[in-house]
C-alpha cells in the first residue's frame, strides 16, 4: 500500500506529465487548470468545486477541448471546466457515460468506446489511468487545409476507398484528390 501511494506521489510530481489527463471515475466533470487547452471558451463564474482538502475553488470558465490521440484521432471533450487551482487535467467517466460512451479498465490499460468505435485509450501508470493526448493543437482542427491526412483523421481514420467515395460526391470541401499514405497505426487500430 505504501509503495502505491509513493508511486502516485511521484507520478503527480513529474514535470513531463503536466499535460496528461487523469481518467477519473469520481470526478463530477472534465476540468483543467490550463486556459491554452480550450478550443472554444466562455469566461465567467460557473460556481465552485471542492477538492479533497475541502478547499473551495472557483470555476472561471468553460468550453470544449480537442485531445489529439497517439494514432492521430481527435477526441472532443465538452463542457470542460477551467479551474485554476487544479494540479492536473481530469476526464470525468461519469460525463462520458452521459454521452453514451463506455469506459473499460484493465490491469494496464483503459479505453472509451461509443458503439463499436474506440474513441480513446491510454495506459495505467502506477495506480492512475492516464490519457497522454495533446490538447493544444487547435490550428490543425480549424485550418481549411486541403490535406488528405487531415480529412482522414477528421473522419476517424476512414479508409482510402471510403474517402474516395465521399470525395466523388463533393462531401470533402477543399480536397483536390485523395492520396492516402499507408499507416501502420491505422491498420492495427482497425
Amino acid at each position: 500500500m505504501t509503495s502505491d501511494v509513493l508511486q502516485d506521489a511521484l507520478i503527480l510530481s513529474l514535470k513531463n506529465i503536466i499535460y496528461a489527463w487523469v481518467v477519473d471515475s469520481g470526478a463530477s466533470f472534465h476540468a483543467t487548470p490550463h486556459r491554452k487547452h480550450f478550443h472554444d471558451y466562455v469566461q465567467g463564474y460557473f460556481g465552485q468545486v471542492r477538492l479533497v482538502d475541502n478547499k473551495p475553488c472557483k470555476i472561471i470558465g468553460m468550453g470544449t477541448i480537442f485531445i489529439k490521440q497517439w494514432n492521430g484521432n481527435q477526441w472532443l471533450l465538452k463542457e470542460v471546466r477551467h479551474v485554476l487551482d487544479l494540479k492536473k487535467n481530469v476526464i470525468s467517466i461519469g460525463n462520458l457515460g452521459g454521452e453514451g460512451c463506455v469506459t473499460t479498465f484493465t490491469d494496464k490499460t483503459w479505453n472509451v468506446t461509443k458503439g463499436s468505435l474506440v474513441i480513446a485509450k491510454g495506459e495505467k501508470v502506477g495506480t492512475l489511468y492516464l490519457c497522454n493526448g495533446i490538447s493544444n493543437f487547435v490550428n490543425a482542427l480549424t485550418s481549411t487545409g486541403e490535406d488528405t491526412t487531415l480529412w482522414h483523421h477528421r473522419l476517424g481514420n476512414m479508409s482510402e476507398k471510403g474517402m474516395k467515395s465521399l470525395h466523388s460526391r463533393n462531401f470533402l470541401p477543399g480536397l483536390k484528390h485523395v492520396d492516402l499514405k499507408f499507416s501502420e497505426n491505422c491498420v492495427y487500430g482497425k
